[in-house]
């Protein structure tokens, strides 16, 4: 029913087993920690880490993922969710607004709202087509044209090739599955064969083919593109972020199934092979306590922060929505246990967060932050040294970005901005408010923002920047209060 992967599975197989879930296609570590684990062979949801590790892909049947995003934050409320009901394979109607290149179009699939398809056809702007998703996003999904429809066992896909899935790895098994699609399955359409799949009788599997065909075409004989928006749900898809702070109580679930290091998640999501081997075998070997202390670990981690020091940096600025973009600077390690962050202005523009704030070539930007900071601290100078204006980034706790020399955090949308013409300003609070109404971010936890960047805005333009970063990680650690701020 639930098949899970990556550097979480063993803290949410644990869980998810003492909720009375059964579990599909298990790893082979999963089955010696779990050996009383209730199996089934058709998997509906796939949970597995994101590709920076920051998190958790949830992609399934909807009715199961929600009951399990459900759980997963009843348990740990700090998660913050991007929520995609209508997610990958869901058909849509759309409106082609413009060619991008070639057979890529601007589309319309909601009232206000674009995606990017993929023709298979020829087709004119205005035209109103049937497409499915191939990438779900809450900002900007990937459409091709054509039908979607899902079943067990197979994937019926219009203007698609045969295929099979990943994990089905028997060369035989594919062949005989893919040798069934071309004798059964006529010209157009494409049969993608899932992994439960591998473990179905074969005459079943012809079944369900037989019966997906006859559905797509009984329900293309009667469907006329009238209005734009989704015609029928293929999967949902949900984008769990676990903040490093929220990574230590993954820590602290998993210890009640495995023996776990301390920052065992933070450290595995660095992806270097050679500190996960040390990981996995001290964990199995029991040396966790002797080897790995609460405090040793987090010496190590410092240290590898101060290698920072006088290299260039690249700093991951991640979007709730899985966009963002990256920025490099120069670090300086500065006591105590912080990194100035100093870079060039190579064009003009107006900065972002002010209104009337000119952002000139040759202008000097100092940033301000430290491991397990909630802020990113932008000072703007002119080239001859003048305060133009000082930018407090709101954000998930800043981590290793993979392995140094990276940094990598989420934005929260609402900021703190100064600046001796505009004043103090605490900007896009609509966007973060909405980050709690859609249940993106828990409520308790934006509150703590909230009163964060209310904290923040009482410091801006009274003090000079090493005092007013002083004072916002004092500001973090009192209203916060997390494990890791009491710790540094």
């Amino acid at each position: 029913m639930i098949r899970v992967r990556g550097i979480y599975a063993t803290a949410v197989t644990g869980l998810l087993d003492e909720a009375g879930y059964r579990f599909a296609d298990v790893s082979i570590d999963i089955q010696e920690r779990f050996p009383a684990l209730k199996k089934h062979s058709e998997v509906l949801l796939t949970i597995k880490d994101q590709d920076d590790r920051s998190g958790l892909i949830i992609l399934g049947d909807p009715e199961l993922l929600a009951k399990v995003v459900f759980l997963l934050r009843s348990i740990i409320p700090d998660l913050i969710v991007g929520y995609v009901p209508v997610g990958p394979y869901s058909m849509y109607v759309v409106r082609l607004v413009e060619r991008v290149d070639g057979d890529i179009w601007l589309a319309e699939y909601m009232p206000g709202r674009f995606c990017t398809v993929k023709l298979r056809n020829s087709h004119s702007e205005g035209d109103l087509l049937l497409a499915h998703v191939t990438r779900a996003s809450p900002e900007a999904p990937l459409l091709k044209e054509g039908a979607a429809l899902t079943g067990r066992y197979v994937r019926l896909i219009q203007f698609e090739r045969h295929n099979t899935s990943e994990h089905i790895r028997d060369a035989e098994l594919r062949l005989q599955l893919l040798t069934l699609a071309m004798n059964e399955v006529p010209q157009g359409w494409g049969v993608h064969f899932r992994s439960a799949a591998k473990n179905a009788n074969i005459l079943d599997v012809g079944r369900e083919i037989k019966e997906l065909l006859k559905k797509a075409t009984e329900f293309l004989n009667v469907f006329k593109p009238q209005s734009i928006g989704p015609v029928m749900v293929g999967e949902s898809l949900a984008l769990v972020e676990i903040p490093p702070d929220t990574a230590l109580k993954f820590d602290t679930i998993r210890e009640r199934y495995f023996t776990t290091i301390p920052f065992h998640h933070l450290l595995k999501s660095l992806g270097i092979e050679e500190l996960s081997h040390k990981i996995d075998f001290a964990e199995k070997n029991v040396l966790s306590g002797r080897c790995f202390s609460r405090e040793k670990v987090l010496e190590a981690i410092m240290e590898e922060f101060a290698k920072l020091h006088g290299s260039r940096v690249s700093i991951f600025h991640k979007k709730l929505t899985g966009q963002g973009h990256v920025w490099s600077a120069v670090a300086e390690i500065r006591s105590p246990g912080y990194v100035q962050l100093r870079r060039q202005s190579s064009s003009q523009g107006t900065y972002d967060g002010f209104k009337n704030i000119r952002r000139e070539e040759g202008d000097q930007i100092v940033s301000y932050t430290w491991l397990f900071a909630r802020t990113i601290i932008h000072f703007y100078y002119s080239p001859t040294g003048e305060l133009k204006g000082i930018y407090v980034n709101l954000n998930t706790p800043v981590f290793f970005a993979f392995q140094p020399p990276g940094l990598k955090y989420v934005d929260l949308a609402m900021d703190v901005t100064y600046s001796p013409m505009e004043g103090v300003q605490v900007t896009d609070q609509e966007e973060f408010q909405e980050l709690v109404e859609y249940e993106i971010l828990p409520r308790s936890l934006a509150e703590k923002y909230k009163l964060f960047a209310e904290k923040v805005a009482g410091i801006l333009g009274e003090k000079n920047s090493e005092e007013i970063v002083a004072e916002a990680r004092r500001l973090q650690s009192s209203i916060f209060g997390t494990e890791v701020d009491k710790m540094l």
